[in-house]
């Protein structure tokens, strides 16, 4: 334990950043299964099922557009008055909007201003999202011991896919067991007032947590710099983050999202049992990654990055060839590895971004960065895929694409090993850890 973390404060620091990536991945994943499900029934209802459905999913793309915004305005709180004072209120800024929806009138209660509320608190959560992120992977990383910066910035990535997971394990027994009169009445709410608990336990754990020391002894004393100082000043870092990033938000959306219409489309899958092989893999790669997060140190970020991009970019031509083959073992396979693959960037990858900034800029310079990539890359994933295979007839090209992103990844990761120890204030036998 480092010495400036006292003991108590230092075990709630490493669960504070998983906390909040598991409900901001809970929350999305409700949100997307909702809008397919059942939102275009209940706030879209004067439109066509297809018109409704896309209305839907036009308030999920809100969600993504906010991103970014909410990295910028929640990384400048972060850097100007603490880490810890973001990851509090874009938690319960996160909680409230989500508890909200499940709490919203219907379009049959109150027309239209029933839509315009959804798109509001939506957006809401985007911002929360955005920032949440920046300041939960900062105050993990700043609060760790040296040699165990890996394990404590790696923790926030697996956080993410731990929320995927009870989104849908939320959402299978409620569909399953409701009628669907039920399930569009009262049912879909239920998952959105679920996410209270997670926020109670996570303001619980956070309320607890001391601030960063690194930020108490290095950022809290100095001149606060203008956004534009931290833009002009690492523009290379947060180009650097935004490609590292890349492949790794893609290889999510395109193996939570997009296989599940592509099995049903090209491999004659119904989607319920897509569902649950995808759920399957994602349980099995978390385990994984669970495992793996004591070794990370010592295996060396940057090595794990690259070694966990470059499989991705194979394991993407795997993965189309088992689900036009229809075998639910290798697809359950393929899956699995995949989702391995891309924990295995996520948790490598979270102290690399964080460290590339030095302690003034981080909160704004990794969260920004990083949720672009979200919103450009990841969040597009699902449509420039359909758009491959449209033109194509099959994955091929699809494949293509997330190999190209994959070698643009590793590029950037080589390039970025040899800033970090010339822009972070760590001593270089930290450095060469971070980096080896």
């Amino acid at each position: 334990m480092s010495p400036d973390v006292p003991r108590p404060a230092g075990k709630r620091a490493l669960l504070a950043g998983p906390m909040g990536a598991c409900l901001a991945n809970y929350d999305f994943g409700i949100y997307g299964t909702m809008s397919a499900l059942v939102l275009n029934k209940v706030f879209f209802p004067s439109l066509s099922p297809a018109a409704g459905t896309l209305a839907a999913y036009g308030t999920f793309a809100a969600g993504f557009i906010a991103k970014p915004l909410g990295g910028l305005i929640f990384g400048r709180i972060g850097d100007r008055f603490g880490r810890r004072t973001v990851v509090v209120s874009a938690l319960l800024l996160m909680g409230v909007a989500t508890v909200c929806i499940g709490l919203l009138p219907t379009y049959a209660a109150i027309g239209v201003t029933a839509p315009v509320l959804l798109t509001v608190l939506r957006l809401a959560q985007g911002l929360a999202v955005g920032g949440e992120w920046g300041g939960a992977a900062t105050l993990a990383v700043e609060h760790a011991p040296e040699h165990k910066r890996g394990f404590w910035g790696g923790a926030v990535g697996v956080g993410g896919p731990i929320g995927s997971i009870l989104a849908a394990l939320t959402v299978l027994p409620l569909s399953a067991a409701l009628s669907d009169a039920a399930f569009a009445s009262w049912g879909w709410r239920v998952p959105f007032l679920v996410s209270a608990l997670i926020v109670g336990a996570g303001l619980w754990i956070r309320l607890g947590v001391d601030e960063s020391p690194v930020f108490r002894r290095e950022v809290a004393p100095a001149a606060r710099p203008s956004l534009s100082g931290v833009v002009r000043r690492n523009g290379r870092q947060m180009a650097l983050v935004f490609f590292i990033a890349g492949a790794a938000v893609s290889g999510i959306y395109l193996l939570n999202t997009y296989t599940l219409s592509y099995a049903v489309a090209h491999a004659g899958i119904s989607r319920s049992t897509m569902l649950t092989f995808s759920t399957s893999a994602q349980i099995l790669a978390v385990v994984a990654a669970i495992l793996l997060l004591p070794r990370v140190d010592r295996i060396g970020l940057g090595r794990l990055y690259r070694v966990s991009a470059a499989a991705l970019g194979v394991l993407a031509w795997v993965l189309f060839a088992a689900l036009d083959s229809g075998n639910p073992a290798l697809i359950v396979l393929a899956l699995s590895l995949g989702q391995i693959a891309v924990n295995g960037m996520v948790i490598s990858s979270v102290p690399i971004y964080v460290l590339l900034f030095r302690p003034a800029d981080r909160v704004t310079g990794a969260g920004f960065s990083f949720k672009t990539s979200d919103a450009i890359l990841g969040g597009t994933t699902p449509l420039v895929a359909g758009l491959l295979v449209q033109a194509a007839g099959s994955g091929w090209m699809v494949a293509a694409y997330v190999t190209l992103l994959a070698a643009a990844a590793i590029t950037a990761c080589t390039i970025g090993r040899r800033l970090l120890p010339t822009t972070t204030a760590v001593p270089a036998v930290a450095a060469r850890k971070v980096d080896a």
